[in-house]
């Protein structure tokens, strides 16, 4: 089976953490990875992140072409349907797709994590506070797209 796990979440929230302990032999495509191979940094973010977008998901469907039986996760914000439909109208190949969104009681608990990273991976925090009022989970058509929604509080 090809599985498509998206994680969702804000910067600090968790997100590489929590693919690294629950799917330790999938293939992680990382935004941050991505983006950091095209300007070196961390810190610097690409002129176009359609560009960023593109090469993960170029990525994804090579790695399905070549694949029977593989899970490819996705670690990006998502945050909205259109970024995630975006990705999910361009991938090919996913016999099951699964959205995973890192969540959060308290957006205090975001900003002491993403404060608690390395200094180059740190987003400045009226992002991060921009990005929260952003995020919403999949409802209507797009819910359908995912064989499963899953939710995991941080904290």
């Amino acid at each position: 089976m090809r599985r498509l796990v998206l994680l969702s979440g804000l910067p600090g929230s968790g997100k590489s953490t929590y693919v690294r302990a629950s799917f330790p032999n999938a293939i992680v495509i990382s935004s941050d990875e991505i983006r950091k191979g095209m300007t070196g940094s961390y810190a610097i973010l690409a002129p176009d992140m359609q560009d960023v977008y593109r090469a993960m998901i170029d990525k994804a469907n090579h790695v399905f072409r070549e694949n029977d039986d593989v899970t490819i996760v996705l670690d990006s914000t998502f945050l909205d349907e259109e970024r995630r439909m975006f990705f999910l109208s361009r991938i090919k190949g996913a016999d099951q797709i699964v959205l995973i969104a890192l969540l959060y009681h308290s957006i205090d608990t975001v900003l002491s994590r993403n404060m608690a990273r390395e200094k180059e991976k740190r987003v400045p925090e009226s992002v991060i506070l921009e990005m929260a009022q952003r995020f919403c989970l999949p409802k209507g058509e797009e819910k359908k797209r995912y064989a499963a929604i899953q939710t995991v509080y941080i904290d």
